[in-house]
């Protein structure tokens, strides 16, 4: 677990947002929380809960799997919500030996718990031949292995309860999906699945393959919403494709989960690659781009007076925008960049006058506070 926390703590500090993708249940979440909330963890400022189904449709006619179906959950939901009002709510029921031929019915069927797939591990293990059982793990283990859930059931779960109203997104996994057979006896079905998630996930080796991936959904005119992830199953200093931290994906929104959705709608929030054009001129240009602002008291001053002081306010390298009412400093702060960046035009200055901020009743504001402006370079 160590190994694993230190390996987040380590990843570019690019990657501040991170999906935690559990099985079932949400114990890797959790333990991420636990880190975070005792101080560890502090490069990432987001982390979303994420779970993985095995659904009831098989991908591929050679090497049958199951396609994953993944539900992305809002922050602002408790584990414990969503345990007790979605997971313990999905119910499944197996017949594991003849239910006509045998008066010895062995069956099961329960709500999602540690303890009810245990209890299906070892009724599977127990219809199985004897000589066969070395082949098995543990009764939790088979259990889990063996569990898959009708995808329309989960949906209808999350979209009919009041508490994930706009709190859920659906994933599907590309390869498993690419896997699912396309003729004309399945053509439906597997445009449906794909066409009622929101997002597709891939993993892909460059941003080439990624666009070539793209390119073929586009071209089968189904859900072409595809997002390069991280399918962390190696440590960021493996070599494999499928390694911590490599991904492709970057989105231009808020770090939050409403920032995550606005995609949805906002399709040219994604640039996937290397580093998207912007940052790049930025990075190559520290020089021309305004990273902070900040407004302190003149030390040494004793005055009461306040304004704008101990604030700091971060700057996007993008469009800025400044909304507020009037006298709330707008001028104040568009003036002080002027004037903080040596601006030829301070004599077209709206607030930063004899008038305004400078006039010397009751108090000249102007001598008692300053300002630094802090470039992208440092």
């Amino acid at each position: 677990k160590e190994t694993y926390i230190k390996d987040l703590e380590n990843l570019p500090e690019t990657v501040k947002v991170l999906g935690i993708n559990d099985y079932q249940f949400l114990d890797g979440y959790k333990k991420v929380l636990e880190y975070k909330n005792s101080g560890r963890l502090k490069n990432i400022d987001l982390f979303l809960p994420i779970l993985e189904f095995r659904i009831k449709k098989f991908g591929g006619h050679k090497e049958f799997k199951r396609i994953n179906l993944h539900i992305i959950f809002s922050n602002e939901l408790t584990v414990e919500i969503i345990q007790d009002q979605f997971l313990n709510t999905l119910t499944a029921e197996y017949n594991l030996s003849p239910e006509i031929q045998t008066d010895d019915l062995i069956r099961w069927s329960g709500a999602i718990t540690r303890s009810s797939l245990e209890d299906l591990g070892r009724k599977i293990k127990a219809t199985v031949p004897e000589d066969k059982i070395i082949n098995f793990g543990s009764d939790l283990e088979e259990g889990f292995n063996n569990l898959n859930i009708d995808d329309t059931i989960i949906i209808e779960k999350l979209k009919k309860s009041s508490y994930f109203e706009g709190k859920f997104l659906i994933a599907i996994g590309k390869t498993e999906w690419d896997a699912f057979n396309w003729n004309d006896n399945s053509i439906a079905e597997k445009k449906h699945v794909i066409n009622s998630a929101h997002f597709v996930f891939t993993a892909s080796e460059t941003p080439a393959s990624f666009y070539n991936a793209k390119q073929k959904l586009i071209e089968q005119k189904v859900n072409n919403l595809l997002l390069d992830c991280s399918d962390s199953h190696y440590n960021s200093w493996s070599i494999n494709k499928d390694r911590l931290g490599n991904c492709f994906t970057w989105i231009k929104a808020d770090r939050t989960f409403e920032g995550l959705r606005q995609i949805i709608k906002e399709k040219d929030r994604v640039f996937v690659g290397d580093i998207p054009p912007h940052l790049e001129r930025v990075q190559q240009n520290p020089t021309k781009y305004i990273s902070n602002l900040d407004f302190n008291k003149v030390t040494g001053v004793t005055n009461s007076e306040i304004w704008f002081e101990d604030l700091s306010v971060p700057l996007n390298s993008s469009l800025v925008a400044i909304i507020g009412n009037k006298g709330q400093g707008k001028s104040a702060i568009a003036d002080t960049i002027g004037l903080v960046g040596n601006s030829k035009s301070y004599l077209d200055f709206s607030f930063i006058t004899k008038d305004k901020l400078k006039r010397k009743r009751p108090i000249n504001l102007a001598e008692i506070f300053e300002a630094t402006v802090t470039w992208e370079s440092g």
